[in-house]
């Protein structure tokens, strides 16, 4: 599906913690409009998807918080309700601290109503030809514990710190060992999804190569978070 970006200039940092309070407002919004409904919020690693599904058909709101954007899907633009309900999303994305809006294209009316708004066409990713080379692959720390995996310069996995099971093969750092005593003796691991504003289609090797080279620094830098703030 098609997708457009509408660069924002936040009013806030980062700011999570706001998502209830929009919404018990979005679900006033809807009160107004004559529709009913409670929208609904899961939190996973790394992001939280607000889904509401009384116009049509569902529609979600995702938040992404490695990258300070908020996602808008399933949105299609009929008349004057979804034009204010478009601007409600915009007011909502700019008070989080987004840096962006994405938006799923379901139509030409939507292609030329968010066009209006500022939005451009995004390209649609390409598959990555090759093997990584570990000396293109760089990660940093984007948002409290979220953190961006990057190759050749341009944004690829999205990593969160999550319990897991078992330990991940490999050598276990003085991070790590640091970090999981801090939180009870468990294995700590990562979470990871493919970034927004990747460039590329990557395969499953080439993304077990994008972990394996970025698993000891992506655990220094939650240390550093965690132990140095």
């Amino acid at each position: 599906m098609p997708w457009m970006e509408l660069e924002l200039d936040p009013q806030s940092e980062w700011n999570e913690e706001a998502l209830i309070d929009w919404s018990c407002a979005l679900t006033a919004f809807f009160a107004e409009s004559g529709y009913e409904g409670q929208p609904k919020i899961r939190v996973l690693p790394g992001y939280q998807i607000l889904t509401f599904g009384n116009f049509d058909k569902s529609r979600e709101i995702i938040l992404s918080a490695s990258e300070r954007l908020v996602l808008l899907e399933g949105l299609s633009i009929l008349g004057e309700p979804e034009r204010e309900f478009a601007s409600f999303v915009i007011r909502f994305a700019r008070q989080m601290g987004a840096r962006a809006l994405c938006i799923s294209i379901c139509s030409e009316v939507d292609k030329l109503f968010w066009g209006q708004m500022g939005g451009k066409i995004q390209p649609d990713p390409i598959p990555l030809e090759g093997t990584i080379y570990r000396e293109k692959v760089s990660i940093h720390n984007q948002s409290k514990q979220s953190l961006l995996i990057s190759y050749d310069e341009h944004p690829v996995l999205c990593l969160e710190p999550i319990i897991c099971n078992a330990h991940a093969p490999g050598l276990i750092s003085l991070a790590q060992r640091r970090l999981e005593k801090e939180f009870g003796g468990q294995p700590l691991g990562f979470a990871s999804r493919v970034a927004v504003h990747s460039p590329w289609e990557i395969s499953k090797e080439q993304w077990d190569d994008l972990l394996a080279y970025t698993r000891l620094q992506a655990f220094d830098l939650i240390a550093e978070y965690i132990f140095d703030r």
